[in-house]
């Protein structure tokens, strides 16, 4: 099957599963599609999957959405650079220091409920004026792990041709 196919047939199958339209099998086959195109999309990313983790849970989209950060200065709203379901990130004037975890309410695409948590400083960047500061989630339920990785899938099929 050409790639062009199966990715017209991957997204048909994500339209049915935002539905809830798919039989048990689909949901076997959608299972197993997301999982092969994440692991492309990590691939090309350069990314690598770790041992015995989900490409699910790793691919990394480029996509502003808006997220309000309680930092000790106080709320601090900006967007994302990219997003994973592991975490974010985003340009700070002034980062918080690596290991730090605060709140966050991060704003999903349509109504959906804001996705809030905690979320550790990874990593910080000097860029010019300002630092690209990485975040890592922690403790989200399960629940609302599911709902951030249909957003990662609805980005990433909203970028087929």
């Amino acid at each position: 099957m050409s790639v062009h196919k199966w990715l017209a047939e991957f997204k048909g199958l994500h339209e049915q599963a935002r539905k809830g339209q798919l039989d048990e099998e689909d949901k076997r086959l959608y299972a197993s599609s997301k999982e092969q195109f994440a692991r492309a999309l990590t691939a090309s990313q350069g990314l690598v999957v770790p041992s015995g983790q989900s490409a699910r849970r790793t691919f990394r989209i480029a996509q502003g959405l808006q997220v309000d950060l309680s930092m000790d200065s106080g709320q601090q709203r900006t967007m994302t650079m990219d997003i994973s379901c592991g975490g974010f990130s985003v340009m700070l004037h002034r980062p918080p220091p690596e290991g730090n975890a605060l709140g966050f309410s991060l704003r999903l695409p349509g109504n959906a409920e804001p996705l809030v948590g905690r979320a550790r400083v990874v990593s910080s960047e000097r860029r010019i004026g300002n630092h690209r500061v990485s975040f890592a989630f922690q403790e989200l339920s399960e629940k609302d792990v599911e709902r951030l990785e249909l957003t990662m899938f609805d980005l990433a099929v909203a970028r087929l041709r």
